[in-house]
């Protein structure tokens, strides 16, 4: 029944040291900064890519950076799969 009892001794058993808490942290911020690294080269590319177009209208004639340039418009991969070809080349703005 007090089988907890064994791995605690108070409640200051269940607080979580300063040490802890900020390896925690540490910890989140670095696998953050390894999962964003791919994300981050492909923005990169896009840019480098992107800045040879004199309009906006340039960047639709770069082959290679589509997909790039929905995602910074905002457009989901969710959405993606709804749209046709045309849906994501043409100004719908009225």
């Amino acid at each position: 029944m007090s089988h907890y009892r064994s791995h605690l001794n108070s409640s200051d058993d269940l607080v979580t040291t300063y040490e802890a808490t900020r390896a925690g942290f540490v910890a989140l911020a670095l696998e953050k900064n390894r999962r964003a690294i791919p994300y981050v080269a492909e923005a990169r590319a896009l840019q480098k890519a992107a800045s040879s177009a004199k309009t906006p209208a340039d960047l639709l004639k770069i082959k290679g950076i589509e997909l790039g340039l929905l995602t910074a418009a905002g457009v989901s991969d969710k959405a993606l799969k709804y749209l046709l070809a045309p849906d994501k080349t043409e100004d719908k703005r009225a």
